[in-house]
């Protein structure tokens, strides 16, 4: 029985690939590569964090080099900009620009609206559960790719 909710969660997760979809009116002018920088980007400065080329490789879980492509190309779309690391004058600080401000917020406004939709008859405390049931499963398979999947996994 057990093998069966294994199943039933992978079969949901894949299904589940639709939040990544770009609302329908950017699909045209927007990649999806954009919206994921800016999304760290703008995540990472909630936290009061400055966002490096490198955290944008591992919050996406890509080589540095292939962060280092999607910055660029996010940066020539206009949506961030590069600024000295006040830290470090061999690295940049990354943030939005105007643009890449709204991009974030008309994407991340897109993907909850599609989330509040799905949900709309839970009650408060089964959303306030899953919330907090989705977020401990993210965190723990952010943490540390299983040997399996490492050896499967080619960028």
């Amino acid at each position: 029985m057990i093998d069966d909710s294994w199943e039933t969660i992978d079969a949901a997760l894949i299904r589940m690939r639709r939040l990544l979809e770009l609302p329908r009116h950017l699909t045209d002018t927007v990649d999806l590569s954009a919206v994921l920088v800016t999304d760290t980007v703008a995540r990472l400065k909630a936290d009061g964090e400055r966002t490096r080329i490198a955290d944008i490789a591992a919050t996406l879980t890509v080589k540095p080099s292939t962060a280092s492509r999607l910055v660029a190309s996010t940066e020539a779309a206009g949506f961030i900009q590069r600024t000295p690391s006040p830290d470090d004058p061999r690295s940049v600080a990354l943030g939005l620009t105007p643009a890449g401000e709204e991009l974030n917020a008309t994407a991340k406004g897109s993907r909850i609206g599609f989330l509040r939709q799905a949900a709309e008859s839970w009650d408060d405390e089964t959303v306030t559960v899953f919330a907090a049931l989705l977020d401990q499963f993210s965190r723990a398979t952010a943490i540390k790719p299983t040997a399996a999947l490492m050896s499967d996994q080619e960028e």
